[in-house]
């Protein structure tokens, strides 16, 4: 337990006294014999898990009466993976926690290392600009599937160490390592599959269309779906029985921007959530009494492919330049 703390200042400089009971919390790491980058690592943690406002570098421990240790912290490891984070569940948990946890929920097929090193600084980037000068995470706010990363271990025991052993490797190799577009961290935007290319979205300055060839090859690629007159109809809210249906934008990848369905507008995304439709690039068939929907592609065709990405692994391309590829105008910074 911390029985008190105090902090001195000597030359323009802090130090802070941690005392500690050697039968309690932090003190039991010091039975264990931590080396001294555990002990600053969870040092940053305990800081934060006490709301301990500290400038200086230094740290002496002292245990039941004892200076037992004097190390120097990294005072800016704020989003280091050990760096610790409240949600919006008012747990706390680690970068790293959340990392593994996003990784587990998202991802389902097996990829190159490098692959997924890019996806987790794409991860790392969405989590911290989701994060609030208060060091809270919203989860409805992330544009990713979340379950904790122990629900699979249950739910998947089978498979379960031999993910968790891969994804704690590309975590640690890239710790700190996010993307920023004019000195802010980036979205994440990945798809699984694009159409051969991916998209641009003007409104997102670090998306560009970029040739992604590998995709097309990908089984389920193409794709189609038939829905009657009524079922669409009744989808779409559609009352006349004289209806149209007019593509009034398309994007530069072939993508279906918006749709003109007569009694109404609406865009493609919408309509391709509505009727379950994997991708916007669509084809549009109109028989007497039904419609056939081809779609070519997985995702919103924006930012990362993954296929297209492990392809790019395959040929010998790292993380950095695969990140570089899908991207333009971003830099990979270091939070250390």
């Amino acid at each position: 337990m911390l029985e008190n703390y105090k902090i001195i200042k000597t030359n323009n400089d802090e130090i802070l006294y941690l005392y500690l009971n050697i039968n309690y919390e932090f003190g039991n790491d010091f039975k264990n014999n931590d080396n001294e980058e555990d002990l600053e690592r969870k040092a940053i943690n305990y800081l934060t898990t006490h709301n301990i406002e500290f400038k200086g570098n230094k740290i002496v421990y002292v245990i039941n009466g004892i200076t037992t240790k004097i190390i120097n912290i990294n005072k800016n490891k704020a989003y280091l993976n050990n760096y610790l984070i409240t949600l919006n569940t008012e747990e706390k948990t680690t970068l790293k926690n959340i990392l593994l946890s996003l990784l587990f929920s998202n991802i389902n097929l097996t990829l190159n290392e490098e692959t997924l090193k890019a996806i987790t600084v794409l991860y790392r980037s969405e989590i911290i600009y989701n994060l609030d000068k208060f060091n809270y995470l919203d989860l409805k706010k992330i544009s990713l599937s979340y379950h904790n990363y122990n629900y699979y271990k249950v739910t998947y025991p089978e498979t379960y160490k031999s993910k968790f052993t891969i994804f704690n490797k590309v975590i640690d190799e890239t710790n700190g390592e996010y993307l920023i577009n004019d000195d802010k961290p980036i979205r994440c935007f990945t798809h699984l599959v694009s159409n051969g290319f991916t998209e641009e979205d003007k409104s997102i300055p670090y998306t560009v269309k970029k040739e992604s060839l590998w995709d097309l090859a990908y089984p389920n690629y193409l794709q189609r779906k038939n829905y009657s007159i009524e079922e669409f109809k009744e989808k779409l809210n559609l009352k006349s029985n004289n209806f149209n249906i007019k593509i009034t934008s398309i994007s530069n990848s072939n993508r279906i921007k918006e749709l003109d369905l007569g009694e109404r507008k609406i865009d493609a995304r919408t309509l391709a959530v509505i009727l379950d439709l994997p991708s916007t690039d669509i084809t549009i068939i109109i028989k007497k009494d039904y419609l056939t929907f081809i779609t070519r592609g997985i995702g919103s065709g924006l930012g990362l492919s993954i296929i297209g990405a492990d392809n790019l692994a395959e040929l010998g391309y790292n993380y950095k330049q695969i990140l570089n590829y899908y991207f333009k105008d971003v830099s990979l910074v270091i939070q250390k």
